[in-house]
């Protein structure tokens, strides 16, 4: 899932993925190298993305603990 996120992003910032109709992560890293100006919308996209992907990350492997069945103890 963390990796459909971060393609689908990358894919979006170098403007391959969604159409520019639809607002996406992607699309929001590239207004905020656009608007260097402005860093709050760099920084702001920045922590809600590595947020996202931590916290999935988190989730996948407390699931993957939670279900391990070879696991001692």
């Amino acid at each position: 899932m963390a990796e459909a996120i971060t393609s689908l992003s990358a894919l979006d910032f170098l403007g391959l993925g969604l159409p520019t109709d639809y607002p996406s992560l992607g699309d929001l890293v590239r207004q905020g190298k656009d608007n260097l100006q402005a860093p709050w919308i760099g920084i702001s996209i920045f922590v809600v993305l590595s947020s996202l992907l931590s916290m999935l990350i988190f989730i996948g492997e407390g699931i993957r603990d939670a279900l391990d069945t070879r696991k001692n103890g």
